[in-house]
This record gives C-alpha cells, structure tokens and sequence, in this order.
C-alpha cells in the first residue's frame, strides 16, 4: 500500500508500519547488493555494511548502501560549475515547446523545453530554477 509522502504502508501482525522506500530489510538490501543472504550477514556482523536495529531488526538505508557501493549519491554526478543556480524570469508556451528565461546574478539564460517537461516541473515565474549545462550542447555568447 502507497502512503502519502512516499512512504509505503506495510501490513504486519498487529497494525500496519509505515516504512520509508529508503530503509530496507535485510533480504532486500542483499537482494539489493546482489550478495548471497548468508554473504550479507557476514559482512554486516563484521561491520562491513552499515545498519541499524529498528523495531529489534536490522534495516539498511538505501543510501548508505550505495555509499558502500561506492556510487555517488544522487545529484552528486554532475559538477557544480556546470549548474547555474537563477530565479525563472519569464515563461512562454505553446501546444509542444517552452521557453524559460532564468536569469543568473547579471546573465540570462533561456532555455527550449518540451511543454510535457514546464508541466512536470511546475515551473513559474519567480521560481528558483537551476540551468544544467551539457557539454554536448553550444552557447553563442556576445561580449559586451
């Protein structure tokens, strides 16, 4: 059962728990780490895998999991100087396109998007907004 806020509501004898998609038990997260159950276990007795008791059993949050794993957690991936923090100035749309103007500090960036992709993003006027910058993509810029 889905709960409000992305918790997932969990029936147990006696009642229901309401347990976050980020904590999993241990057969999940071996599951999870694709390591044998009894593999699992051994690491973690040794302290190799982080946990905690909850409720007197073992729950692993995901993100310390993929800690472990060595992956970066998310958003971490992309480098900061190519993300441009701005305050959405203004929104133009039709039936498929946008286009967003941010402005960053004294600059402006305007950006095309999907129409499906405003929407989702709930985007308006005034919002702050970041501008990711793909290496694939070309700016023309004019010195002033």
């Amino acid at each position: 059962m889905k709960h409000g806020g992305g918790n997932v509501l969990k029936k147990r004898q006696g009642g229901v728990v309401d347990v976050s998609p980020d904590v999993l038990t241990a057969r999940e997260a071996a599951k999870y780490l694709r390591l044998a159950l009894p593999t699992f276990y051994r690491y973690m007795w040794e302290g190799k895998i982080p946990s905690s008791k909850i409720g007197g059993r073992y729950r692993f949050k995901k993100s310390l999991l993929d800690k472990w794993l060595g992956k970066a957690p998310e958003g971490e991936a992309v480098s900061g100087r190519n993300k441009l923090v701005g305050t959405v100035s203004a929104i133009k749309r039709d039936k498929i396109m946008a286009q967003i103007n941010l402005d960053v500090g004294e600059h402006k960036i305007t950006a095309v998007i999907t129409r499906d992709a405003l929407d989702a993003l709930g985007l308006k006027v005034g919002d702050k907004a970041v501008a990711l910058i793909k290496a694939t993509e070309v700016m023309v810029i004019k010195e002033r």
